[in-house]
């Protein structure tokens, strides 16, 4: 079991699996591979293609780019594949920790995503940007934010509920860390819980 194809662009790597009913877009944490611990990403990949028929795209999140930059390249790639396949809807991006928080950021960028599922993103580190950018989302964007109840950003998601945005809702996973390290079938189930609205 691998990915269909590998791609690589100013200096972010990327894992694409394909199917044909849309595009789902996963920004890996900071620091993270295409593959993620014991696999994750590509178990994730896969399960979500054969399951939905959606094409998964998995882009690393190298610490040497700046998060603009990286989120930037991230989404440049997902937009032209998303013109060369002609996909018009069912565009979703899942990101987990430093991939959430680039969602949070810069999200308001790439209106061709519907939904945005961010996970565990670091509340607590520059969260002046992150509201910034959550308040930017047009309002035809789904937004949930996931947390762990054990996530050490947890203490502070109080925060976002303080946006009062109807299109953003948090979420509390409870007695769930940050790395999922011990409940890796619930980290695979959570893209269509939220997004795929699979309960």
């Amino acid at each position: 079991m691998d990915y269909d194809a590998f791609l690589s662009f100013h200096g972010v790597e990327f894992g694409l699996m394909e199917g044909t009913d849309g595009l789902l877009i996963v920004k890996t944490g900071s620091g993270g591979t295409i593959y993620g611990r014991e696999n994750k990403y590509l178990t994730l990949a896969t399960r979500i293609m054969e399951r939905h028929n959606v094409s998964v795209m998995v882009s690393d999140n190298p610490l040497e780019i700046a998060p603009e930059e990286n989120m930037s390249t991230t989404m440049s790639v997902a937009a032209d594949y998303i013109a060369s396949r002609n996909v018009v809807s069912s565009v979703f991006y899942f990101g987990v920790s430093k991939g959430g928080q680039y969602g949070a950021m810069y999200g308001y960028h790439y209106p061709f995503v519907q939904k945005w599922l961010l996970l565990n993103m670091p509340v607590m580190i520059d969260w002046h940007k992150s509201k910034a950018g959550l308040m930017k989302m047009p309002t035809d964007q789904e937004v949930t934010l996931l947390f762990g109840e054990r996530d050490p950003s947890y203490p502070y998601v109080e925060l976002i509920d303080l946006l009062r945005r109807e299109n953003i809702k948090r979420v509390t996973l409870p007695d769930v860390g940050h790395t999922f390290s011990h409940e890796i079938d619930e980290f695979l189930r959570l893209a269509e819980r939220f997004l795929f609205d699979e309960e």
